[in-house]
Formats: structure tokens, sequence, C-alpha cells
């Protein structure tokens, strides 16, 4: 049998826009590296984020699904769940209910539930998931499902930009999901240290990232994790609207 011909990677030096940092790391499409995980089509899903090596408390995957395809059995039992459709159009059950999400449109569900996916078209669909922190005296959160066509807006004068909320400001929510956008020339008018991690995801033009005092351009399609106390400032470069689609851990301390 004849070896297999490898193409010459088109940099003879093999150099690439992603970075691994101290306290964050930049994943750029080229360097993303599809995946066979249990239950999913083989070499379907890019693991953006898991706990595996990194201090992340969290998981994100990049699923590309063909149409027709989908699931052969049960999803994110024991986690709680977030599904965003970056492009396409998957089905989506659990128990006895059932979604249809186009483009934009996303599904929370609460620790304690799986999922099923069928998809209706080629998609591309971000999965996030976490362990639920329960705390005594507060109630376990509900389903969310909606689009970002429904997300209001709010103006931000700190990130000089606006930002919606997926999941309600609501301290039964131990995670958010936030749409970040930004208008041409616009920049975070402070450098933030805080305890959450985020799992940033860029849905549309691009930028410049301080993260950890490094400079970091981003672009859209990549994806950027930051650990706890990484410094983290944003600016915009390009004529279009940047945005991003952002996962925080809220309303607990962190122990």
């Amino acid at each position: 049998m004849t070896a297999p011909q490898i193409a010459p990677h088109p940099d003879p030096l093999a150099t690439s826009r992603g970075r691994v940092g101290d306290r964050y790391y930049l994943m750029t499409p080229d360097t993303m590296v599809e995946n066979s995980l249990p239950f999913l089509p083989p070499s379907s899903a890019v693991v953006l984020a898991a706990p595996q090596g990194t201090p992340a408390r969290f998981g994100q995957a990049l699923l590309a699904l063909d149409a027709g395809t989908g699931s052969s059995g049960e999803l994110g039992r024991g986690f709680e769940n977030f599904l965003f459709v970056v492009e396409g159009r998957v089905e989506v059950f659990s128990d006895d209910e059932r979604w249809e999400l186009g483009a934009e449109g996303f599904l929370f569900l609460p620790e304690g539930r799986g999922f099923q996916l069928r998809a209706t078209d080629d998609t591309r669909a971000l999965w996030v998931k976490k362990r639920y922190v329960a705390v005594p005296g507060i109630d376990a959160p509900e389903a969310v499902h909606g689009t970002l066509a429904e997300v209001e807006d709010r103006a931000d004068e700190w990130i000089d930009g606006s930002y919606g909320q997926c999941l309600p400001d609501d301290p039964r929510y131990d995670m958010a999901m936030n749409i970040m956008r930004f208008a041409p020339g616009a920049r975070f008018r402070m450098v933030e240290i805080h305890h959450q991690e985020h799992g940033l995801y860029m849905l549309a033009g691009a930028g410049i990232y301080h993260l950890d005092g490094d400079h970091v351009e981003v672009r859209r399609d990549d994806f950027v994790y930051m650990a706890p106390y990484c410094t983290q400032a944003f600016t915009v470069a390009g004529a279009g609207e940047t945005a991003y689609l952002l996962y925080k851990d809220v309303n607990r301390d962190g122990f």
C-alpha cells in the first residue's frame, strides 16, 4: 500500500496566531482538531475547553453536524447544558420536549436533563456544559429557549459597547451566556481582573485582546479561554460590527 501523501504546510515555519499563555489560550480555526465523542458522529466535535490540563471548570465544544445526522444516545446527563447554533438548524429532544433551533438560537437545560440532537441542515453549534453549584435555600434554574434577536441589548459604558443576557440575571443560575457587541473603534474602558473564568467564541469582526499582559489578535471563529484572575481588555479592529458569545460563571463566590 502506498503511503498517503501529506500536503506541505502553507507556512514552512508552521506558524499560527494560536497560542497558549499562563492564564489564557487562543484557538484559531487552523489549530482546532476534530474529535470523536460518545454518541456523536465521528470527528464531529472540537473540544474548545475542558478541565483536562487547564483550570477550566466547564466544558465547551464546537459541533459540526451534517444534515440528517445527530446523536445516537443521550448527551449531557449530570450537567447543565447550553446549546447555541452558529449556523444551520438542529432539533433538540429532552424528556418529552422538543425544540428547533435555527441560526443564533439557543437552549439552556438545567442539571438533571440530558438531550439528543438531530441536524435538519448542515449545522455548526456550540455546546457548553458544567456541574451546577447548588446553594441551600435557592431553587434550581429552569430551561430557557430563545434567539439572539429576542435578547435585549444593554449599553455598557465600561466596555464601550453593549451586552445581552441569554440567561436570566437570577441567583438560581450559576452561569451566564452573554452576547457582546461592539461598533468600530470601541474598546474596554478598564482592564478587568476577577475570579470568574471565560470561554469566548468570536461570532463576527476582529480585534485585539489584552490577555495576561499579552496583546493577541482575535478574529471570527476564534475561541479564547481566560482563567480566573487573567487580566483582560478588548479593542475592536476593523470597520464592521464585532460580536462574541461569552461564557462566565456567576452568582457564586468560587468555593
